[in-house]
């Protein structure tokens, strides 16, 4: 296994550099956006923070395989590969609000096993590793001790690569439980803030890798519920994404199974 505390230190420290030139780029008017697809917005930040990444790993760990959102990549052996999503939330980047985040996540062996997960304001660095814990800022995190479902708050992701139907009957279900719902615009910090009990669960009928790889491995060393997301074709197809306070574990995986 390769050194795992050594890459979070240096994945964190990278993803705070990015968040910091990703805000300035955009205080310098490199927000304007540009669409992939419907709802699926880019700003010239998106590509120039990837690349500033890519650079930094490829300075540190040259045989390693990167794969990113903007520039692509594919897994190469059963190496470590590093999967990055330069700005997450990239429609609240582009209109002025704060909640956005860089992701950095590595896989080993098919495994989410490490993330790093940089936020510019608040300034905020949460970071995992198997094997060597969760933080944010340093500090020890663990997910909400929350029950009952009708004392949940449950953040459901819209994704474009599902009928809009199946996004409303997710989120029906969980309504009918009891569960109050949030929609955020970031899946990678609404992951994350489950992975710290600002939420009881994340729940999304699709998520790409680069969205989730580095979440995934904090929310599980946080020691959240955490369903088989980083299984099969995860990496370059995606695949349903559920993360919880581990007591509303059960619940979550029949909701999901029933409304999938």
């Amino acid at each position: 296994m390769t050194d795992l505390k050594h890459r979070m230190a240096v994945a964190a420290a990278i993803a705070e550099e990015a968040a910091a030139l990703a805000f300035q780029m955009r205080a310098n008017g490199m927000a304007e956006t540009t669409f992939k697809g419907a709802q699926d917005f880019l700003t010239e930040a998106d590509g120039a923070t990837e690349t500033f990444i890519r650079a930094k790993l490829a300075k540190h760990f040259p045989d390693d395989a990167i794969i990113g959102e903007e520039q692509g990549g594919a897994v190469t052996g059963d190496g470590p590969v590093w999967i990055l999503d330069p700005i997450d939330g990239t429609s609240n980047f582009s209109r002025g609000s704060d909640r956005w985040c860089v992701s950095i996540g590595m896989a080993q062996g098919g495994r989410a096993v490490l993330g790093a997960i940089a936020r510019y304001a608040p300034a905020e660095v949460f970071v995992g590793a198997e094997g060597c814990g969760a933080t944010l800022n340093g500090q020890p995190i663990r997910p909400a001790t929350t029950t009952d479902m009708r004392r949940a708050i449950i953040e459901v992701g819209w994704s474009m690569r599902k009928p809009l139907a199946k996004f409303h009957e997710l989120s029906q279900g969980a309504m009918a439980q009891g569960a109050g719902l949030r929609v955020g615009g970031s899946g990678t910090l609404g992951l994350v803030e489950t992975a710290v009990g600002r939420l009881d669960a994340y729940i999304e009928q699709h998520i790409n890798s680069w969205d989730a790889c580095a979440a995934v491995a904090i929310a599980r060393e946080a020691g959240c519920w955490i369903n088989s997301f980083d299984s099969g074709d995860w990496i370059a197809s995606g695949n349903p994404i559920g993360i919880g306070a581990p007591a509303l574990g059960g619940q979550l995986a029949a909701l999901m199974q029933e409304k999938a």
